[in-house]
């Protein structure tokens, strides 16, 4: 587990599979595979080379990986270039960079709660000191 601002987050490590559903109060960072629903109440981040097959409900979303289902975020979603999403997406804001895959239908609305000013939150940077 790791620490942040708002309390104890968990891995989800590149050599672990998971079969189920996960619930989860804090932030969830994958580097592996889950076949099943998440619900998070955090910030859910999947690296490069992760997927899930299953349906996503969490409150901001930084994706690298690949979902098979639906997600929806309460806040905001960014899909980066590595990301492939097959699903429907419904989110407050969304963030495309160039190379993200999106096969479904779209729903972009203002949050009915007032969404506070985003602050920039780093999670992890495995890259770091890497200089190759």
């Amino acid at each position: 587990m790791f620490q942040n601002g708002s309390g104890i987050s968990s891995i989800i490590g590149p050599d672990l599979e998971i079969s189920g559903d996960i619930n989860i109060k804090g932030d969830l960072l994958i580097y592996g595979k889950v076949e099943g629903n998440i619900n998070c109440e955090g910030l859910l981040t999947m690296n490069v080379g992760s997927s899930v097959k299953g349906n996503i409900n969490t409150c901001d979303a930084l994706i690298n990986g690949q979902i098979d289902g639906d997600l929806s975020v309460t806040k905001k979603v960014c899909l980066n270039k590595d990301s492939k999403l097959l699903g429907n997406l419904k989110a407050s804001i969304l963030i495309v960079h160039e190379g993200a895959s999106f096969n479904g239908s779209c729903a972009v609305n203002k949050s009915s709660k007032k969404i506070s000013e985003s602050k920039n939150i780093k999670v992890a940077n495995l890259n770091e000191g890497n200089k190759s």
